[in-house]
Formats: structure tokens, C-alpha cells, sequence
């Protein structure tokens, strides 16, 4: 996806920024660990999905990252402050949703091979 994303805004992020970034061996993409290593009983592998059958909640009734972008938009228009905290804590609740899916693949090991 980021690598798409660059394709249509070269001027926010160059390719080889991108490159660069998943080269680093810190990199996680958690995407790839959770569909390479575990198993849900869903449909989809999103973190909002993972993440709600956990038991997280994200605080807005209508959670996603495209809404998220038009959000953005409406702000730089409007510079509305409401419109601004609506965006950061959607940004903070998907944090808190990525500490709640690590936690349950912790959990998952733990419990497959008793150990983190």
C-alpha cells in the first residue's frame, strides 16, 4: 500500500524514502505477520476487525482510514477544531488497536508454544 501510495503522491514521499524505510530490519509489517502466522475466525485480517474481535473499540462510530483522509481534507479546508480531534483520536485508537492485536498474537504463542 505505501508503495502504491507513492506511485500517486510522488511529491509527498519519494521511492527510494520508501525503499529505505522497509529496508530498515526494525520494520515490521504487521499485515505480513498476522497472515503469515496466526489464524482468525474472520473474514478479514484488518486490523479493525482483528482488533474488535479482541474486544477493542474505537471511539468514532465510523472508523476507517479513507474517512480519515477526507477528514483530514475538511480540516485543511475549514481548519475546524472538532474535525481535528475527531482525526487524532482515530490516529491514537488505531495505536491502541495495533497494542491490542500484538497482545493477542503474544497471547496466541504463549498459549501454542508457552513462551513470548
Amino acid at each position: 500500500m505505501y508503495r502504491k501510495m507513492q506511485k500517486q503522491y510522488p511529491d509527498v514521499v519519494s521511492a527510494e524514502e520508501v525503499e529505505s524505510f522497509f529496508a530498515n530490519p526494525k520494520t515490521i509489517d504487521l499485515y505480513q505477520v498476522v497472515k503469515k502466522n496466526t489464524d482468525w475466525p474472520l473474514g478479514s485480517y484488518s486490523i479493525k476487525d482483528i482488533a474488535q474481535y479482541l474486544g477493542f473499540s474505537w471511539r468514532d462510530k465510523t472508523p476507517s482510514g479513507a474517512l480519515s483522509i477526507q477528514w483530514f481534507n475538511e480540516y485543511l479546508e475549514n481548519k475546524d477544531e472538532d474535525v481535528l480531534k475527531r482525526i487524532l483520536e482515530y490516529n491514537e485508537d488505531d495505536c491502541k488497536a495495533t497494542m491490542v492485536l500484538k497482545d493477542g498474537i503474544e497471547k496466541i504463542n504463549q498459549l501454542t508454544y508457552g513462551t513470548i
